[in-house]
């Protein structure tokens, strides 16, 4: 089977790599932030690329694509390329741990940072063809009363950029849909990402990354195969010989993407980052 990676000259704002190597610029951390929710920012603290939060030993962690505070808020910002059906629950685990790392610095309840969790989807993530959905808590029986706890969940579904009214909105959803810059701030974004890929350390960074891939897949697959040929011998018959020899390589090709990913998740890569590279499921890799 023959494996084929994005070249590096393909790659957009909205693969995985090139946006936490764009939002390292501070001044296009906060102008996506400022038009994704209508707000200005204040100074960023520190902006933390796949920050991981794992407060208690035995608790599940969670690697974060872009993590950042300024002085009364924070924000996580995620790239979503598919739609898992616990997207929903992944957004209140996500946003639950950040409170508990704010907690842990030693802050108390009042203290606590109003905090978004925001989703950029490339597909619609509830299919009913909104640029956005917002999600903050409100009383069931009243309709109108907030429970005002200073927490929001928003996603953005980038292909319905043409009904947000917003004219800088829509410009950066139109962007991350279509890669096409019609506004002077998406027109930086897409003159970083040009740099980005002419720049040697990047390209080479990235290109390492999946040459190390394709030898860890290939070396697990000539394991595999020696096995199953050795496998196939002992059975003493012709379709014993062809089955180990599928098995094997099978299993040889498993191990290459379970050692793929520790490596990927020694890096602090996001699990989704690891299933997308690696084509194993979010449950293996959490078991790694």
């Amino acid at each position: 089977m023959e494996y084929t990676h994005k070249p590096v000259e393909e790659l957009s704002f909205t693969d995985d790599f090139m946006f936490g190597t764009v939002m390292k610029n501070k001044r296009i951390c906060k102008g996506v932030l400022e038009r994704l929710l209508h707000i200005k920012v204040g100074k960023i603290e520190y902006p933390s690329l796949q920050k991981t939060i794992a407060p208690f030993y035995e608790s599940k962690g969670i690697r974060l694509d872009v993590y950042v505070s300024e002085p009364q808020r924070i924000f996580d910002i995620e790239i979503q390329t598919s739609i898992p059906p616990s997207l929903p629950k992944r957004t209140r685990y996500y946003q639950s741990l950040m409170d508990v790392d704010n907690l842990l610095r030693g802050q108390n309840y009042a203290e606590l940072k109003e905090s978004y969790v925001i989703f950029i989807c490339t597909q619609d993530p509830f299919g009913e063809g909104l640029p956005v959905y917002t999600f903050r808590n409100v009383c069931s029986e009243d309709g109108t009363l907030f429970l005002d706890d200073k927490s929001a969940k928003v996603f953005y579904n980038v292909g319905a950029y043409g009904k947000e009214d917003e004219p800088e909105l829509s410009a950066l959803l139109q962007y991350l849909c279509e890669r096409r810059a019609t506004s002077g701030f998406t027109q930086h974004i897409d003159e970083l990402v040009e740099k980005a890929k002419r720049n040697e350390k990047f390209r080479s960074w990235y290109m390492s990354l999946n040459i190390r891939e394709d030898d860890l897949r290939m070396a697990g697959e000539k394991i595999g195969f020696e096995r199953g040929v050795a496998a196939g011998v002992r059975k003493g018959r012709r379709d014993g010989l062809l089955e180990g020899r599928r098995d094997g390589i099978a299993a040889g090709a498993y191990q290459a993407k379970r050692e793929t990913a520790k490596i990927l998740s020694g890096m602090q890569l996001s699990i989704e980052v690891i299933a997308k590279a690696t084509g194993l499921s979010e449950a293996e890799i959490e078991k790694l």
